[in-house]
């Protein structure tokens, strides 16, 4: 039954992953070094003449797993017959997002400030996985809830 509670929770974290492709994580601001925003997508300048330019592929990790995530949120909804690889997809992405994170805070923000010698100021974007994260343990816990019922309906019979 694609009606459950659990698939809105989904949804909500379906939803919450694609919209960070359009929100920045971070912003790099100072007012002799320049202004540069990181998006899942690209590191971009604000500047009309950025002092630094990066490749697509620098910030590949980030859009593969931000891609992965919204990918196996939409998997995840439809496996609905079978709860137990529901519930393995769930922790999977739930890692994924957390993952994503401290890719961000560790790895990315670091690699900036040396590039730029901007501190970051993290946007509202940093807050999409950990709010994907607390809608995919909802379904998660809710599934896990489908599953004991399942199981004490067989005993019954």
């Amino acid at each position: 039954m694609i009606q459950r509670i659990q698939t809105i929770f989904l949804i909500l974290a379906l939803i919450s992953g694609a919209l960070l492709f359009y929100f920045p994580l971070a912003q790099f601001y100072h007012e002799f070094f320049g202004n540069y925003k990181l998006f899942v997508t690209e590191l971009k300048s604000m500047d009309p003449d950025p002092k630094i330019t990066t490749s697509f592929w620098f910030v590949s990790p980030l859009w593969l797993m931000a891609g992965a995530t919204v990918i196996l949120s939409l998997v995840s909804i439809f496996l609905y017959k079978n709860r137990l690889s529901q519930l393995r997809l769930v922790s999977f992405n739930i890692l994924l997002n957390i993952s994503l994170v401290v890719l961000v805070f560790i790895i990315y923000s670091d690699k900036i400030t040396k590039l730029t010698q901007i501190e970051p100021s993290y946007q509202i974007g940093i807050f999409l996985p950990l709010i994907s994260v607390v809608f995919l343990v909802l379904a998660n816990r809710f599934i896990r809830k489908d599953e004991t019922l399942v199981k004490s309906t067989d005993r019954l019979r």
